[in-house]
C-alpha cells in the first residue's frame, strides 16, 4: 500500500552553479508554499570550485535547504541517486539548477503524482531557435540516440521526453530497482528499471542557454552509449538479441542446405535459392515466436498471421539492404565481396531486429 503522505524532497545536483542559487531557492519557496505540505530542498555538489556549496549553505536559514558535498565525485546521475538515498520524503522531484527548470512547473508535477501517477515528467518543449544552437552532427547523433533507446526498450516509446532532467515520481517505484547509471541520464534508468504502471508529461518551456552552436561532446555519446549497453545487459535484452541471432544463423544453415540439396537434385539455382530463404524465414518466425519473443504472447490464428506478415516484410527489406550494400561496397568501393556481405548481413541483421522489435511482435 502506497505511503499517501505528500511530503517532497527536491533534489539538485549542481556544479558551478552558485550564480543561480539564490533566485532557484526564492522561485522554489514562493511555488511550494500554496501547496501547504512539508518540503526540502536537497542540493547535491559536485565539490563546484566556484563553492556552490558553500553558497547554497548559507542560505540555509532563510529556505529548508540541505547540501550534500561530493568530493572526488562527477555526474548527475550519481549525485540524483545520492541525493534519494539521503532524502527524508516519500516524493521526490529532480531538476537542475541552471533556471532550464521552472520551479513554477514543481506544483503540476507534484498534483500528478500525488494523483496517482507513478512518474511525472516534465517534457521540453524546445523552440526552434533554440534548436537552432545545435550542430547539425549533434541532431542527427541525437536522435538516432534516442531511436536506439526506444528500440532496445519497448517500454519507453510512449514517452515524448526519456531525457528530461525534470520530473517527479514516488520512491516506491526504485525500491527494488538495480540502479547503476552511467553520465547523466538517470530518468532514462528509472523509466527502464524501474516499477510502475502509468507516466504522465507535462510540457514546460525549455529554452537553450547560452550563446553560440552548442556540439556534441564526445564524452557525453560516450557515456549514453555505455549506459545504453549496461541496461541493454542488466534488463536481459542484450540475451534476446543472442538468442535472435542463433536463431538466424540456424536459418542461415537450413537456408544453405535447402539451395545445395534442391540445386543438386536438378532443380533451377534461382528457384532453389527461393525456396531455401523462404525455409529460412519460415523456421526463424517458428523458432522467434517460441524463444526469442515468447514474453510477446502472440496468440490467436489472426496475430499469428500479421506477425508472419509483418516479419515477412521486414526481412525483405533486410534482404534488400544486403544486396544494396554488396553492390555498392564491391562496385564502387572496391571492397572484396566477401567481405561486403559480411557487412551487408551484418547490417540486415540489426535492421531485422529493430524490425522484430518495434512491429513483428507488437498487437495486431
Amino acid at each position: 500500500m502506497r505511503n499517501e503522505n505528500t511530503s517532497v524532497s527536491i533534489i539538485i545536483p549542481t556544479y558551478n552553479e552558485r550564480d543561480n542559487i539564490r533566485e532557484l531557492l526564492e522561485r522554489i519557496q514562493r511555488s511550494m508554499e500554496p501547496l501547504n505540505d512539508p518540503f526540502e530542498i536537497l542540493i547535491v555538489d559536485d565539490d563546484s570550485p566556484d563553492e556552490t556549496w558553500k553558497v547554497a549553505s548559507d542560505y540555509s536559514d532563510n529556505y529548508p535547504v540541505r547540501v550534500l558535498r561530493r568530493k572526488g565525485k562527477r555526474g548527475l546521475a550519481t549525485a540524483v541517486l545520492e541525493g534519494i538515498n539521503a532524502s527524508n520524503y516519500d516524493i521526490v522531484v529532480v531538476m537542475g539548477a541552471d533556471l532550464q527548470h521552472p520551479p513554477e512547473t514543481i506544483p503540476q508535477l507534484l498534483s500528478d503524482v500525488t494523483d496517482g501517477t507513478d512518474i511525472a515528467i516534465g517534457s521540453r518543449e524546445i523552440e526552434a531557435g533554440a534548436l537552432a544552437k545545435f550542430d547539425f552532427f549533434g541532431r542527427i547523433v541525437s536522435r538516432g540516440a534516442d531511436l536506439l533507446a526506444r528500440t532496445l526498450f519497448r517500454q519507453i516509446r510512449d514517452i515524448r521526453d526519456i531525457d528530461s532532467e525534470f520530473f517527479a515520481f514516488h520512491k516506491d517505484v526504485i525500491a527494488r530497482a538495480n540502479l547503476n547509471p552511467v553520465g547523466d541520464k538517470i530518468l532514462l534508468e528509472i523509466l527502464v528499471q524501474g516499477d510502475y504502471a502509468t507516466v504522465s508529461e507535462i510540457t514546460y518551456r525549455f529554452d537553450t542557454q547560452g550563446a553560440g552552436v552548442r556540439r556534441l561532446e564526445v564524452n557525453n555519446a560516450v557515456d549514453y552509449l555505455r549506459h545504453v549497453s549496461s541496461l541493454f545487459s542488466r534488463t536481459g535484452e542484450f540475451h534476446r538479441f543472442l538468442r535472435f541471432c542463433a536463431v538466424g544463423s540456424v536459418g542461415a544453415a537450413v537456408n544453405l542446405a535447402v539451395l545445395y540439396s534442391l540445386t543438386e537434385s536438378g532443380v533451377f539455382y534461382l528457384l532453389s535459392g527461393f525456396i531455401g530463404i523462404e525455409a529460412a524465414v519460415l523456421l526463424n518466425f517458428v523458432l522467434n515466436r517460441s524463444w526469442t519473443f515468447k514474453d510477446r504472447g502472440t496468440r490467436g490464428l489472426r496475430s499469428v498471421l500479421t506477425a508472419l506478415y509483418r516479419d515477412h516484410a521486414v526481412r525483405f527489406v533486410g534482404i534488400v539492404l544486403d544486396l544494396v550494400i554488396l553492390w555498392i561496397l564491391t562496385s564502387y568501393v572496391g571492397v572484396y565481396y566477401l567481405l561486403s556481405q559480411v557487412i551487408g548481413i551484418g547490417v540486415a541483421m540489426l535492421w531485422n531486429y529493430g524490425g522484430n522489435q518495434w512491429w513483428t511482435w507488437e498487437p495486431a
